[in-house]
């Protein structure tokens, strides 16, 4: 089985056919699975890293059997090695002597290419897991601003000693600390935009109360704590020596790197101004993303003022839904005073008829008319010229004519009766006894007063338009009886009551 199929996770798989490095359609995974045989399998094996054994070596254990992978030849894998020698600098390529031996068992000695992964393929290897793994990585916490923030300050501090790596050291810590306060910045920049808006179009209105007080009480805090870092940067990035301390701190007494341990000069040289010129660079860039102008702003890739003005947009539309939320609130007291005093008149509400929704022929298909959302996906009204018939009616089309049914109401009637059976006096009605009634609205104001026997709250209660200011049960009084003429069934009371009007 390849070893390729059991070590490479298939999320890494995925990113690497996207990149296709090497540019080999039939052998995507090539310029990834060269570089691990140089990084992991070249310097064990005892043997030259020529195109010989990386083929071999490929073909035996790095074939992508999942995908059927035929095997490579050495012109593919030459034109593969080209691309990441030449213009990716992932691999460096060597012409050195090395011994072959012959199937008869002579040994030859042949000049030939020796390949070898560069400091940017091995960065390239460890890169392409991290973008992998980004979603667990990247993140924004205030304690990574504090390691940052004591960095810089340490740097900042002179002088520094470059006896040992140690200044190399806390530079190259103090730019991962800024690389990861920036991703977790812009991580947070994305999340607080979907976030935010999100919440709006919601009305989360505890949701948006607690996101706004952890960007006031810890967001802000560290932007300013990171404001605070700008002075320090930019000073660094104009201190004439520091890049070169730096790049000398690299090749300090402690470092292992072997032209040092060899005295190479030209070596030690050419890492010197590359190391100098790399911290220079660095330095530009970081007081690049903590300059105000809008110059610097427009042209910089980790703007502390941008990041900072979602941040202040975020904590503005969380006050406006806030503010939203709070006027929204009801009054359930005021609400419930309004219903009761609106029972109170419900008989004479006069509710008006809906107004029929006219809409052109081709409106029929949108599901709700009044969804202002549809309005941009409904196209323009388009009307189709039709022949107007006028037809002529005669006698015979005329419809039949119902009879006239008058309608009675038994408002008054009932009101009559009530007054005539329960009312003692102009105020005060008392039920103690059978009552016969002839009118049905008089038999259900009765019936609906005995409710508010058991409330100490009226204002739900009005017979015939009068409000009530006080209700007593009679349990003396016995049951009572209630029947209305024409009906076939009675209602009873376990007892009878007295009522106050206002």
């Amino acid at each position: 089985m390849s070893l390729i199929s059991l070590t490479l996770a298939q999320p890494l798989k995925n990113l690497l056919l996207a990149a296709e490095l090497g540019l080999n359609r039939n052998h995507p995974l090539a310029g990834w699975n060269l570089l691990l045989i140089l990084y992991r399998d070249s310097p064990n094996s005892g043997v030259p890293s020529t195109l010989d054994f990386l083929a071999r070596k490929y073909n035996n254990d790095y074939l992508d059997i999942d995908n059927d992978e035929a095997p490579i030849s050495d012109e593919v894998l030459r034109k593969v090695l080209n691309v990441l020698t030449e213009q990716a600098g992932l691999v460096e390529a060597n012409t050195r002597k090395v011994r072959r031996h012959t199937e008869s068992g002579k040994s030859l000695i042949q000049q030939t290419a020796i390949y070898r992964i560069t400091s940017s393929g091995i960065e390239y290897l460890r890169m392409m897991q991290k973008v992998v793994d980004a979603e667990s990585t990247v993140t924004a916490n205030t304690l990574r601003i504090n390691e940052f923030c004591d960095l810089v300050r340490k740097l900042a501090r002179q002088p520094n000693s470059a006896a040992t790596t140690q200044l190399y050291n806390d530079f190259a810590n103090m730019l991962a600390a800024y690389e990861d306060v920036m991703k977790g910045m812009h991580k947070l920049d994305e999340d607080l935009d979907e976030l935010a808006n999100d919440l709006a179009f919601n009305h989360g209105g505890a949701a948006a109360e607690q996101l706004q007080a952890m960007l006031k009480q810890k967001a802000v805090p560290a932007y300013r704590q990171l404001l605070q870092q700008a002075s320090y940067i930019k000073g660094l990035a104009n201190l004439r020596d520091f890049a070169a301390q730096v790049a000398r701190s690299q090749q300090g007494s402690d470092d292992l790197d072997t032209a040092n341990a060899v005295g190479d000069q030209a070596g030690l040289l050419q890492r010197f101004n590359r190391t100098k010129a790399y911290v220079q660079r660095q330095l530009k860039q970081m007081a690049l993303s903590f300059t105000a102008s809008s110059q610097a702003i427009d042209s910089s890739l980790d703007s502390i003022y941008l990041l900072f003005q979602t941040i202040l947009n975020a904590i503005k539309l969380l006050s406006q839904e806030f503010e939203h939320v709070r006027r929204q609130t009801l009054d359930i007291k005021a609400l419930t005073g309004e219903l009761d005093e609106l029972l109170q008149h419900y008989s004479t509400l006069k509710v008006p008829d809906a107004v029929p929704r006219h809409a052109p022929f081709d409106r029929i298909d949108v599901e709700n008319m009044a969804d202002l959302l549809e309005a941009t996906t409904i196209g323009p009204v388009t009307y189709v010229a039709q022949e107007k018939v006028t037809p002529v009616l005669t006698a015979a089309d005329n419809p039949a004519m119902a009879a006239v049914t008058a309608v009675t109401n038994e408002g008054p009637a009932a009101l009559a009766e009530f007054q005539q059976l329960v009312l003692r006096a102009p105020q005060h009605a008392v039920i103690d006894h059978d009552l016969e009634l002839t009118t049905l609205l008089a038999r259900d104001e009765i019936v609906r007063l005995f409710s508010a026997t058991g409330y100490t709250h009226y204002a739900s209660f009005a017979p015939f338009g009068r409000a009530v200011q006080r209700v007593a049960a009679l349990p003396k009084s016995g049951p009572i009886r209630i029947h209305c003429r024409g009906e076939q069934y009675s209602v009873f009371l376990p007892h009878g009551f007295e009522v106050w009007f206002t």
